[in-house]
């Protein structure tokens, strides 16, 4: 199998490095052995978990897998739907979170691990759905209550919904963006947040989590460059989690950073995240790739 990165074992220098390929026994079986190991696998570079993870592990990354292939067909609908000018209501995206939630339940740290992988055609809805499991797995972290969890799910599998109406060109750009390009690209939570809001019965949630989540603490965030006290609690959640998805996730154009030099990099950046959540947050993932 092909390794992106382990994050969680530093012991041996030869399983410390990023990128490679795993192919003997003896190294998967020290794998196995550390607990606290999450292991990012690129499919797409050859698959070989009948031989090297253990049975158990094979089933949850085939199980990961299925139901994120599922989940992107059906958020490619929903947009369709969208771009189309038909309506999209919480009920059509309802059992697309339910799968999302049970996955998180059975084993969070790898189905994170098979979204991190986005492809250049699927960033968008990897991304969207990568977001939704995290805020899934911070708000019960928080211990919010079951249905503000199931909107914060849904909210963040729609945050980006604005970007159906940014040229491909733009979003798919590896390179530094032209000033007009950013301006389009800045424009996505207005359009998303106008979009959404035509829909019927969309929660409060999920219209302030795609309008906001690119606001920051330091009140320099956009659209509207909203002061702290105006940044929602699920805003500011929706923020350390979009974040966080992009800088760790595979691209062909890009290697991930691991979880902790995200996380180093975040608390580093003055201004940008409610450190105190930030704080849970890094706590939350902590648990979640142990269990």
């Amino acid at each position: 199998m092909f390794v992106e990165v382990i994050e969680g074992l530093w012991q041996d220098p030869f399983l410390c490095k990023r990128r490679f390929s795993l192919r003997r026994e003896v190294d998967a079986a020290k794998i196995r052995k550390c607990g606290t190991a999450s292991v990012v696998i690129n499919t797409s570079k050859g698959l070989d978990t009948n031989r090297l993870p253990g049975r158990d592990v094979e089933i949850d990354i085939q199980a990961a897998r299925e139901t994120v292939q599922k989940s992107v067909q059906l958020l490619e609908e929903a947009f369709a739907k969208l771009r189309n000018g038909d309506g999209v209501s919480i009920d059509h995206v309802a059992p697309l979170i339910s799968s999302v939630s049970k996955s998180m339940d059975e084993n969070p740290a790898v189905f994170l691990s098979v979204t991190r992988l986005k492809s250049k055609d699927e960033v968008t809805f990897l991304h969207s759905i990568s977001v939704s499991a995290l805020m899934i797995l911070f708000s019960r972290h928080l211990a919010l209550d079951e249905h503000t969890i199931q909107m914060l799910g849904t909210a963040g599998l729609l945050h980006d919904v604005g970007k159906l109406e940014v040229p491909l060109e733009v979003l798919n750009k590896t390179g530094p963006l032209e000033k007009d390009e950013i301006g389009l690209l800045r424009g996505h939570p207005e359009k998303g947040h106008a979009i959404l809001s035509r829909q019927e019965g969309m929660s409060d949630i999920v219209l302030d989590v795609c309008l906001n989540h690119h606001e920051r603490i330091d009140g320099k965030g956009y659209p509207r460059s909203l002061p702290a006290s105006e940044v929602s609690l699920h805003a500011r959640m929706a923020t350390i989690c979009d974040v966080y998805d992009a800088i760790t996730s595979v691209r062909p154009y890009k290697a991930p950073w691991s979880a902790s030099q995200a996380l180093k990099w975040m608390f580093g950046a003055e201004g940008h995240f409610d450190r105190q959540l930030l704080k849970k947050f890094a706590l939350c993932l902590s648990v979640a790739s142990v269990s």
